[in-house]
């Protein structure tokens, strides 16, 4: 990635082929994957090769929803060891995550990332580095020559050593995570593949906006 200012065999399911397709939500871009459907896969770079594919990660939206809080989101989260549903919640450039009983915990602030650029959630301070354009190998992006995404660094008081950036991209999400070790950053998680492992919503009440 170039800074440009400061700054289960679920992964063997085979993407969907066909033309992409770039669904503009209403007035804010959305830093979260939200696209029914849409399948993300990582990889944590730092691992060898054998270690690194048992530890493969695949994200796919669930189920998407407007809402008067906002966007609301259901992912499944699946290794090849088992799978997770959780929700969040998109609104005002923020993404919430459901907590359950425990509340929503704030993994970008609404306003984000221009009005509101650092924020504390539970322990953990961030804080907007920069602005970075993409560079994921093998990864087809829905809008490549546009693929400009935000960088998040983050830490907690009460483990000072510990610090992590996380790239952020519009409809994706978490596309690198960087961890700072021995005094290098070093790639421990990564967006590796981008597909649809169904058909794509079409135009109705879960079309947050028009097909370019």
């Amino acid at each position: 990635m170039k800074l440009l200012s400061l700054g289960a065999a679920l992964l063997l399911l085979a993407f969907t082929p066909g033309c992409d397709r770039v669904l503009a939500p209403p007035e804010h871009p959305i830093y979260t994957a939200w696209e029914e459907g849409l399948t993300l896969g990582y990889e944590d770079p730092s691992l060898e090769p054998g270690p690194r594919a048992q530890r493969r990660q695949q994200v796919r939206v669930k189920e998407s929803k407007g809402s008067a809080a906002g966007w609301e989101i259901t992912k499944t989260f699946g290794t090849l060891t088992g799978q997770w549903e959780f929700r969040s919640t998109a609104a005002d450039g923020g993404v919430t995550l459901d907590a359950g009983g425990a509340g929503g915990i704030t993994q970008l602030p609404a306003g984000f990332p221009d009005r509101v650029s650092r924020w504390e959630s539970r322990g953990t301070f961030s804080w907007v580095v920069g602005r970075a354009s993409a560079d994921l190998p093998g990864v087809r992006l829905a809008d490549p020559q546009g693929a400009v995404g935000i960088w998040v660094e983050s830490f907690r008081p009460d483990q000072p050593r510990v610090r992590i950036r996380t790239f952020y991209l519009p409809d994706i999400g978490e596309a690198e995570t960087l961890t700072l070790r021995d005094g290098r950053w070093i790639a421990t998680n990564r967006l590796v593949s981008r597909g649809f492992t169904d058909a794509p919503a079409g135009t109705g009440k879960n079309t947050p906006g028009s097909t370019l």
